[in-house]
């Protein structure tokens, strides 16, 4: 029936079609397979997402925080009328940014973590139970009236209160860095899954090749949005995110740059506290999501007039500040002067400025800054006052 050369050539057939009939018929399983792995790389990546989401979501408090504490210092140094009030904004600010932090410390107690992440957390709280408790010792003493404690309220609250604040920050961003490794690990780790499957399917002649090329498209897509993440992640922690700004702790690490660059060349910066008028008034009269919309038109507005050599940041609040690089005190009144027209909503501005003293902390020159603001509020805001530097002895 068959002659020689039709047996030859059936037997090809059946010797090529079998490993395809082999190839699809392990198809299924191997899917299956892929599927599974999938499944655990996006489950434990999800998982640890939440967990770098919640870590971020403490050291985001743990800038809030320390911005408040700061502000509610400022007011205790000063002897602010109203500064021995829970109401007072930044007291209150402060005690709600405290209220935050605790309750996500507990929701980053209640995940899974490594045994090093819970002891720098443990630290961390350890350290604001320390601070709430010599906060309270702070504010007792000043509500005492007592000249003697009012003075020594006004050491601790700048002194000892940053300095347990210091550590708390060093340590929620070691377990932020910690936690996000791990997530970058479990990413590598996924991605390890996918690269074994791939060679799997390399194996399997034409429908593995397929399976391979759509394996490729897929760790890509992984990839991309796990680089997305770590890249928003890293911009959310030195953005405010309201406005786009650079927020306290980028300033902080900024302004120290711009001051080696002006001893090094000896020039002259101006430094300024902005204080959006009757802002509460405006929130509680058009509501919040009104007031975030002006909060982020004038940070607009005013970065798009500033020079790439300036910084202007976000302190919190309504409260604004700006350092200008090359620039004396008249030069800093006119700029930022010219700043007040046009703004959204007819809305005005208190400023404070000042400037810089060759060897003078950041911290003395924002004090100064902010003398000069609570002189502008006092003379009925919508205005621009300085305050000159103390001369050298």
């Amino acid at each position: 029936m068959f002659d020689r050369s039709d047996k030859g050539i059936m037997l090809k057939a059946i010797m090529v079609a079998a490993p395809i009939l082999l190839c699809m018929g392990l198809l299924p399983v191997l899917s299956f397979y892929i599927e599974k792995l999938q499944e655990k790389g996006r489950t434990e990546i999800v998982e640890y997402i939440s967990i770098a989401q919640a870590a971020m979501e403490v050291k985001f408090d743990a800038a809030d925080l320390n911005g408040w504490q700061t502000g509610y210092a400022f007011d205790i140094v000063r002897n602010v009328d109203g500064a021995n009030r829970d109401n007072a904004i930044s007291r209150s600010e402060f005690l709600r940014s405290a209220d935050n932090f605790r309750r996500d410390i507990q929701s980053l107690r209640d995940m899974p973590l490594a045994a090093d992440q819970r002891s720098l957390l443990d630290s961390v709280q350890r350290d604001f139970n320390a601070f709430m408790e010599r906060d309270r010792d702070i504010i007792a003493m000043y509500r005492s009236h007592t000249p003697a404690l009012r003075d020594k309220a006004s050491t601790l609250v700048m002194g000892e209160e940053i300095q347990i604040f210091n550590h708390i920050s060093q340590n929620t961003n070691a377990l932020a860095v910690s936690i996000t490794l791990d997530l970058m690990r479990k990413v590598a780790q996924s991605n390890s899954y996918g690269i074994v499957a791939r060679w799997i399917m390399l194996v399997m002649w034409i429908v593995a090749s397929a399976m391979a090329i759509l394996l490729v498209r897929l760790l890509h897509k992984w990839l991309g949005q796990m680089r997305g993440l770590m890249e928003k992640l890293e911009a959310l922690a030195g953005t405010d995110e309201l406005t786009q700004l650079p927020n306290r702790r980028t300033w902080d690490i900024q302004i120290e740059m711009m001051l080696a660059t002006a001893r090094r060349y000896n020039q002259p910066i101006a430094v300024a506290l902005f204080d959006l008028d009757h802002f509460k008034q405006f929130n509680d009269t058009y509501g919040h999501p009104e007031g975030d919309r002006l909060l982020r038109e004038v940070a607009v507005l005013i970065k798009s007039r500033m020079r790439q050599s300036d910084l202007f940041a976000r302190f919190g609040g309504e409260e604004f500040v700006l350092a200008l690089m090359d620039c004396d005190l008249p030069q800093a009144v006119i700029r930022i002067d010219s700043l007040r027209g046009n703004l959204p909503d007819n809305q005005t501005f208190s400023v404070g400025v000042t400037l810089w003293m060759e060897g003078e902390r950041i911290h003395s020159t924002l004090a100064r800054a902010d003398k000069a603001l609570y002189l502008a509020k006092n003379g009925g805001r919508d205005r621009v006052e300085s305050a000159e530097p103390p001369t050298r002895g």
